[in-house]
């Protein structure tokens, strides 16, 4: 048995991770209102991204990897000797990443695909690729490793904090949030992961508040968690998301590990402009 661990792009895992463990990634895409289209294995600088955006007359659209693209992936990993693959996908509550790599697996012979549908998204999708990876290095079996990612998502989630609604509501990504239309005016809003699902949690008057909130609801959750990793996901406001970052790091206790990572593409997309996440997973996570 050889089992390879592959993942789609909006687990935001480093190139350097990508390259140590030989991690397959299929690429979600974007399109601007000027049809000008890339997937995320293109190199865009996010400053750059974030300007189109802003200047654009709609939202981007994105769209989830095509099923040749799985398939093209499971073919290669087929041809070089593997017998499974762990396929980690962004959360089918808002993609159909998940379903497209599942429809992909029933349509190769020869080899057995396994999808894990994270519920989540950026480093929080890819906490559960790294988790993966060990446990292949530490010889477990296929249904043993998702049984251990479906008992490590119990303990996994993630709140969010935007500028505005808008680009949420727009591309269909946030669940629930009508009552708040045309409250928010000077209040922030804040969100949570509930069941792969975005949707609303509560408005607070500034965004100092919002963070502390993020802070506040995440470290509520895991005081008595024995391990905990904590991941700062920033956006296009660089500042916010490091000094969130430095003080997790400087209050937290030891049996805390915390990470600091940034939105791609894609889920900037469907962020906009000042997004900021926190999450946490029950485990220490291997994150080199």
């Amino acid at each position: 048995m050889k089992i390879a661990v592959m993942t789609d792009s909006t687990s935001y895992l480093s190139q350097e991770l990508i390259d140590k463990y030989n991690i397959p990634i299929a690429p979600l895409s974007v399109t601007f209102d000027n049809g000008e289209n890339f997937t995320e294995k293109t190199d865009i600088n996010m400053d750059d991204f974030y300007s189109q955006m802003l200047n654009s007359q709609t939202i981007p659209t994105t769209s989830q990897p095509a099923i040749g693209e799985w398939l093209s992936n499971y073919e290669s990993l087929r041809e070089q000797g593997y017998s499974d693959v762990i396929v980690v996908c962004l959360s089918s509550g808002i993609s159909g990443s998940f379903q497209s790599a599942k429809q992909a697996g029933d349509m190769v012979d020869g080899i057995k695909i396994h999808a894990f549908d994270s519920k989540l998204a950026t480093m929080m999708e890819g906490c559960y690729v790294l988790r993966a990876i060990e446990m292949v290095e530490q010889g477990y079996e296929p249904q043993q490793i998702i049984d251990d990612l479906l008992d490590m998502r119990n303990n996994t989630g993630a709140y969010l904090i935007v500028d505005d609604l808008k680009n949420l509501q727009k591309s269909g990504r946030i669940t629930g949030a009508q009552a708040w239309v045309g409250t928010l005016l000077k209040m922030k809003p804040v969100l949570k992961f509930d069941d792969g699902k975005i949707v609303p949690d509560e408005k607070v008057r500034t965004k100092k508040r919002a963070i502390q909130a993020l802070e506040n609801k995440i470290l509520d959750i895991v005081k008595d968690y024995d391990e905990v990793t904590l991941f700062v996901i920033n956006g296009d406001h660089f500042e916010d998301g490091q000094a969130l970052y430095k003080k997790l790091q400087s209050e937290c206790p030891n049996n805390y590990q915390v990470a600091y990572s940034e939105f791609g593409p894609v889920v900037a997309a469907h962020l906009g402009s000042g997004g900021l996440g926190l999450g946490y997973v029950g485990r220490k996570i291997r994150l080199t």
